[in-house]
C-alpha cells in the first residue's frame, strides 16, 4: 500500500494492489466538519475505492479534530446499489464527530 500526502485540499492518492485511487475532499459548514469526498476509479475495485474515501475522512478528522470518528450520511458501509456513482467516481458524505 502506498500512501500519498493527506491534506484538506486538492487531490490525494492511495495506491493498493497497483491501482491508484484519487480522492478529492471538499469541506462544508462553518465548523469545517461536513465532508464530501469523491473517489475514483470506482469500478476497478469498489471496496477499495470506498476504503480510500474512509481513509481520506479519517486523516482529515484526526488532524483537524483529534479523532477519526466520522458520521456517514453516504459512506463506505452504504450498500453498493445506493451509492452515487458518476463517470467511475463515487461520492461520499459525512461529518467529523469529535469535539
Amino acid at each position: 500500500v502506498g500512501i500519498g500526502s493527506a491534506s484538506a485540499r486538492g487531490s490525494n492518492r492511495l495506491e493498493v494492489n497497483g491501482v491508484t485511487y484519487r480522492s478529492r475532499l471538499d469541506i462544508d459548514g462553518e465548523a469545517r466538519r461536513d465532508l464530501t469526498i469523491t473517489v475514483r476509479p470506482f469500478r476497478a475495485d469498489p471496496e477499495m475505492a470506498l476504503e480510500a474515501g474512509r481513509y481520506r475522512a479519517t486523516v482529515y478528522c484526526l488532524r483537524r479534530f483529534g479523532s477519526s470518528e466520522t458520521a456517514w450520511a453516504i459512506g463506505p458501509d452504504t450498500p453498493l446499489d445506493q451509492l452515487p456513482i458518476t463517470d467511475d467516481s463515487v461520492t461520499l458524505r459525512g461529518s467529523c464527530t469529535a469535539r
